[in-house]
């Protein structure tokens, strides 16, 4: 089924100067008074109207000879917070993927090519896709950077970022949101293939919510690498640590380093150990008993993490 996409209509420039025509925005340069421009920010940011958390988009960047940079924005909500850029330009690289980091100001997160093989005034399709933790750049085509954020993209407004004195010109843009999806961790036997099927997958759909678990992967390949792919690539984990199963734990220390929401479930009077032992766990009783009350706390710290 080939994915729907959408085109920004709307757009507010909050730094530099903007020119806007029917199916393009061109940045042409900072406005900076000379006195500050070691200092100041000498780029362009433009946003859309459009919070995202996962998907693709899409737009064609133009840099004229000596324009630095032309990236697509995601997670921005103001100019103090974290953000991310991705595109080509800067760094002196061609492929950029950066993060404002509060306080610490621009960096380069991962890059590729010199900044020197890029053509000047061609119209780069630009293909930045998100699944989660995990970024990629696709240019004309051609996937040339991933990268696994050390923490959760948050959802926030899609913009344009241009860096430089010279005139950026970006293309339509055009956005395809993809579901929120749920990675489930947990023991592979009875009762805990009931409580996947019967409670969690039922009130993840009902949010909208993919849920599914590594078990739920039909590839060749090592499954190892579906289970931290899937931990990547998912907007939250939920992960039933009831049995002392080292795998389980194995997989929720990997999505505590991802800093990744997690939601844990335990049955009621399980001993955590320690290292777990000062996280919010949903503990619930017997499938029978239980299920109403464990189904209403699952939907709350759903909810509560998405903003629903």
């Amino acid at each position: 089924m080939a994915e729907k996409f959408t085109t920004v209509e709307g757009w507010a420039p909050i730094e530099g100067i903007w020119q806007s025509e029917p199916d393009s925005l061109t940045y042409l340069g900072p406005k900076v008074p000379v006195e500050r421009r070691d200092s100041a920010f000498q780029g362009g940011i433009a946003l859309s109207g459009v919070r995202f958390t996962g998907g693709q988009v899409k737009a064609t960047i133009t840099l004229p000879p000596n324009a630095e940079a032309g990236h697509i924005l995601l997670g921005y909500a103001s100019a103090d917070s974290r953000y991310i850029t991705v595109g080509i330009g800067g760094y002196e690289e061609a492929y950029v993927i950066a993060e404002l980091a509060p306080r610490a100001g621009l960096r380069r997160l991962k890059g590729a090519g010199l900044v020197d093989n890029l053509k000047r005034n061609h119209p780069y399709r630009v293909d930045v896709g998100v699944e989660g933790q995990r970024i990629t750049l696709k240019v004309d085509g051609i996937r040339v950077l991933n990268h696994v954020l050390s923490e959760p993209l948050e959802r926030e407004q899609v913009g344009l970022f241009a860096l430089g004195h010279e005139p950026v010109s970006f293309g339509p843009v055009e956005i395809s949101a993809q579901a929120l999806s749920a990675f489930v961790v947990m023991q592979f036997t009875s009762p805990f293939n009931e409580l996947y099927q019967d409670v969690i997958q039922p009130v993840c759909a009902d949010l909208g919510i993919e849920a599914y678990r590594a078990s739920d992967i039909y590839r060749p390949g090592v499954i190892l690498q579906d289970i931290i792919q899937g931990l990547a690539e998912s907007n939250v984990i939920i992960a039933e640590i009831t049995p002392a199963n080292p795998n389980v734990f194995y997989e929720l220390g990997y999505s505590h380093a991802l800093n990744k929401p997690v939601i844990l479930l335990a049955a009621r009077d399980t001993e955590l150990p320690f290292d777990v032992g000062g996280y919010r766990v949903i503990f619930c009783e017997d499938a029978i008993r239980g299920k109403s009350s464990l189904e209403t706390e699952l939907r709350r710290h759903l909810g509560n993490i998405f903003g629903e």
